[in-house]
């Protein structure tokens, strides 16, 4: 996949069971896609515009030895430090983010390019180019 050179690291949400609380874990994938455009939409309030980022992540991308698994699984695993998921409500940080169990007003705070994951589309089917395609804002 072209222009696949950029780095990322992904906050996946798994809730404490005993807390109560969610607890997000860390995965840094690099080989991957980052790119943003502008989506504009006119209601009765007038034009409204929002920065919308598309992400790539080819199936091939050096996910530092950690596996992908559905959302579910990922929520039912003992080890969710071996895995990681793209689901919405998740939060991708453009670049190394050095926090390991942050709160997402932490990374918001520090980081300049930070995304909620708002939808994912999984192209791995494809004959070529097979990545996840993931839709933030």
């Amino acid at each position: 996949m072209k222009l696949c050179n950029e780095t990322i690291t992904i906050y996946n949400a798994k809730l404490n069971q005993e807390t109560g609380d969610d607890v997000y874990y860390r995965t840094v994938i690099s080989g991957v896609s980052w790119f943003c455009e502008i989506a504009s939409n006119v209601d009765s309030k007038g034009l409204t515009a929002a920065n919308k980022i598309v992400i790539r992540i080819p199936v091939d991308a050096d996910c530092g030895g950690k596996s992908y698994v559905p959302k579910l699984a990922f929520e039912q695993s003992d080890s969710p430090d071996s895995y990681f998921t793209l689901g919405e409500g998740d939060i991708i940080v453009h670049g190394i983010a050095a926090e390991h169990t942050p709160r997402p007003a932490e990374l918001h705070e520090k980081y300049s390019e930070v995304v909620t994951i708002l939808g994912v589309t999984d192209n791995r089917r494809s004959q070529h180019g097979k990545h996840w395609k993931v839709v933030g804002a």
